[in-house]
Formats: structure tokens, sequence, C-alpha cells
């Protein structure tokens, strides 16, 4: 069941489009449209979406990305994400994925426009992420 993820941005740059592109499609979102994103893509249906790896890190990248977009005096205009998703993991049963290190995730290959987000830098962020906050 798919995750769609759609915003407007004041302003906003090339390079900016391009990585946020890049980030989605390395976390194996589908390109829609300008700023529009699905999870999982059309032709990888699972019955399971990967929430910890692929679409937590996503909405999380698309969160710090507005908190940039603030101190430079701009904003998501508008957003929407919209869900009808099933996730979990049972060791058990092997249904799911666990939460993994960024060097066990499976990052899919970016469009040409979307390569100007880094791998290393995704996997280094992804694996940043520190607790306590």
């Amino acid at each position: 069941m798919p995750i769609t993820v759609t915003f407007d941005i004041v302003r906003p740059t090339p390079l900016e489009l391009n990585r946020l592109r890049g980030m989605f499609e390395r976390l194996g979102w589908e390109h829609l449209g300008n700023t529009a994103y699905r999870y999982p893509m059309l032709h990888q249906q699972t019955a399971v979406e990967d929430w910890f790896n692929h679409v937590i890190p996503a909405l999380m990248l698309l969160r710090s990305f507005a908190v940039h977009l603030l101190a430079d005096g701009r904003r998501l205009a508008k957003f929407s994400i919209d869900v009808q998703s099933s996730t979990g993991h049972d060791p058990v049963t092997g249904v799911g994925t666990p939460l993994l290190p960024a060097n066990d995730v499976t990052f899919s290959q970016p469009s040409e426009a979307g390569r100007k987000c880094g791998l290393r830098n995704l996997m280094d962020w992804l694996d940043g992420v520190t607790w306590p906050y």
C-alpha cells in the first residue's frame, strides 16, 4: 500500500530539487513529478513497507530541508503525506525488515538528476542521527 508525499517549495534552486530527488530515489521512492514521490515504487509492491530504513529517513530529511528553508527565509508552501500502509518486523516469522545500519540498507540507483545526493553523505547522515537529541 503506497505512501505519497507531495510538497511545494518557495523559490527552490535546481540543486535543491536534484538533491531532494536523489535522496528520495536512493531511499527507494519513485519520482512522480517535480516534488511528488511514492513509496514503494509501483513495480516493487510488498506486503510490508520498510518504514525504519526507507520511509522515516525520507520524511526526516524532508523535515530537515524544511527547517533549512526557514533559516533561509523560505518555506514549504504546502505539503501532503498520504498513507495507506502496513509495516512491522517479526524475526520469528521473518516478516518485514529490522532497523539496519546504513551499510546494510538497500539503496536504489537515483536518476541522473538525483545523483546530487551523494550516497556516502546520506549513509553518514542516517548513522549519525543520535539519541538523546
